[in-house]
């Protein structure tokens, strides 16, 4: 029999190893956070750090909508998964969620969260007016009727340009008027059309750009519909045939917004979402019923649609770090915070930039706490001279360190004109100083959206945003090559990339006949390495021959030959093969 202090020796050690046990038990991650203010009334629960078959039960209660079903759904990677509830939340109630696992803020496998009051819907604009064909800065294809981009032209080269094409989305402000379609567009160095994708009426192309997704490269932008700087739609993805081979939608019930959608090299991406919700601003000297838009923060598992991470603004920055006037009126809308650039830190954490408040905030991936914020009215930094920026977009973080970012500096203007600038930070001595600038020659300043992308070779490429231009400098600083849409035209962000493409689809082709002469026009949307044409015409379909050899000009090449009764045309590459030949086709007789 165990003596008294054989009984206190066995205690302790069960306890001890108790407690080791428990240590050694992986902590579970939960989206939304434990303690979340603003979730979904459609949400799922995505539980991080745990094998899927290793959740055990969980109980899920609404304090109106009582007990939920669900089911239980795997992520891709093995790594978590999320439970799906059979119906949705009560908009403003407790959720209470009981499990037997070490979840991270949560206490003895419990945690709650509240679903948020709704406010009114993103709407669309109205449709579009009927496009003006032949407008000034207009491009027109006889053998692609149906494409019509605007024009981007090249300036003289200053000096050497990065390799690699130009990647835009057309549209024009306020999205819906200007001279040409809506869309997203490819143009080779010196500004000529390379590829076109119209998209739908009352729709935009916005962020497009060459990203990788399993290991190989892809075409990538946001579609939908924007309003009020703000929109719904999801990310799409294509092959370097032009197929497109994924959909990327928010989950949990929302619509993506066009300010981000990034491409992780785990299968992953990152979208963000701004909500509106109804809120009481009266601490602020608001309304006590204003609609303010929650800027969120998703990671989605690609091949299940999933939830991976999800962040919410309003649960860790107040609309009081705003420079937006905060509405005084019930139902008025207030974009306080405007998330409008996600990109990942080395250390697995998230850098989230909001235009609204100034700021670039550095995200905990594991519970969303913010860990410290680069400018604005709550800097975690002394801002050194030239360092300070405004209303700024697209903040990146480059391999030394640098943070990069557009500084707008517009609407309303705080500054002269915008410029693309590189911040260093010391977060042990806490501040931050200007390492790069890059200015517009002459200065231009812009109202919204612009980006800056560090290229391989250290050369700068810079979108201007509402200003319709592109700057390319060397890595130096010097002016290389400025790139003008057509009066009316803009992109939200534009690049710099290589792009290998394949097109599987056949040339286009147009011909017209008169006075013996037949006029034809040739034209491959997508390809990129054609350099000549050969011209086959005949008697009959089935019976063509060579006629004619025309060096490749650009989008469209044209050619006359003699009067024939069928033509068809063959795209060569530089070493003469045949990259694919038009369908025949008889000529119109004018």
């Amino acid at each position: 029999m165990l003596d008294r202090m054989s009984w206190a020796v066995l205690a302790v050690a069960i306890a001890v190893a108790l407690g080791a046990a428990s240590a050694s038990a992986a902590v579970v991650d939960v989206y939304p956070s434990p303690g979340s203010q603003f979730a979904s009334p459609r949400t799922q629960l995505s539980f991080r750090g745990v094998a899927p078959g290793r959740l055990g039960a969980i109980s899920v209660t609404g304090s109106v909508s009582g007990a939920h079903g669900g089911r239980v759904v795997a992520h891709s990677d093995g790594r978590g998964a999320s439970f799906v509830p059979d119906k949705p939340f009560a908009q403003g109630e407790t959720v209470t969620v009981r499990t037997s696992l070490p979840i991270h803020l949560g206490r003895l496998g419990a945690f709650t969260i509240e679903i948020a009051t709704q406010g009114p819907p993103i709407a669309p604009l109205p449709r579009s007016p009927p496009l003006l064909l032949h407008s000034p800065g207009l491009q027109y294809f006889h053998s692609r009727h149906d494409l019509h981009p605007a024009t981007l032209t090249a300036s003289a080269a200053h000096g050497p340009t990065a390799p690699g094409d130009l990647f835009v989305g057309l549209f024009s402000a306020p999205f819906q008027l200007g001279p040409g379609e809506p869309g997203p567009a490819i143009f080779d160095t010196n500004g000529r059309l390379i590829w076109f994708h119209p998209v739908p009426d009352g729709q935009v192309a916005l962020d497009v750009k060459v990203q990788q997704y399993q290991g190989k490269p892809v075409l990538t932008w946001w579609q939908g519909f924007v309003n009020a700087g703000v929109g719904v739609g999801a990310g799409r993805v294509f092959d370097t045939a032009y197929h497109q081979i994924a959909t990327v939608s928010a989950a949990n019930g929302y619509g993506a917004d066009p300010h981000e959608f990034k491409l992780t090299p785990r299968g992953t991406a990152l979208l963000v979402v701004e909500n509106p919700v109804v809120q009481d601003l009266s601490a602020v000297h608001g309304a006590t019923k204003a609609v303010v838009l929650d800027s969120i923060v998703q990671e989605i598992d690609v091949k299940t649609g999933l939830v991976l991470f999800e962040w919410h603004s309003l649960d860790h920055v107040s609309v009081a770090e705003s420079y937006n006037p905060t509405p005084a009126v019930d139902g008025h809308s207030d974009d306080y915070f405007h998330i409008n650039s996600v990109d990942e830190t080395p250390d697995g954490n998230l850098i989230v930039s909001a235009r609204n408040t100034w700021t670039i905030y550095k995200v905990s991936r594991a519970d969303g706490a913010v860990q410290w914020r680069l400018n604005g009215k709550r800097s975690s930094f002394r801002m050194l001279p030239g360092s300070r920026f405004a209303w700024q977009h697209d903040a990146r973080v480059q391999p030394d360190g640098t943070i990069t970012l557009f500084d707008d500096e517009g609407a309303p203007p705080v500054g002269k004109q915008s410029r693309g600038i590189g911040i260093g930070i010391d977060t042990h001595a806490h501040r931050a100083w200007l390492r790069h600038e890059y200015r517009p020659s002459p200065s231009t300043l812009a109202n919204s959206q612009g980006n800056m992308q560090v290229l391989p070779g250290g050369d700068v490429l810079v979108g201007w945003g509402s200003q319709p231009y592109i700057t390319e400098f060397s890595q130096h600083g010097a002016l290389a090559r400025v790139y003008t849409y057509a009066s009316g035209s803009e992109s939200y962000r534009a690049y710099r990339f290589p792009w290998d493409p394949h097109p599987t689809t056949k040339p286009a082709l147009a011909a017209s006949t008169a006075g013996g002469r037949t006029q034809v026009y040739m034209s491959w949307n997508g390809a990129d390495d054609v350099a000549s044409w050969e011209v086959l015409a005949g008697a009959s379909a089935s019976a063509l021959k060579p006629v004619a050899s025309v060096r490749a000009d650009g989008f469209e090449t044209t050619a006359q030959v003699a009067g024939a009764a069928f033509v068809a045309v063959q795209a060569r590459d530089a070493h003469g093969a045949v990259l694919s030949t038009s369908a025949p086709i008889a000529p119109l007789e004018r």
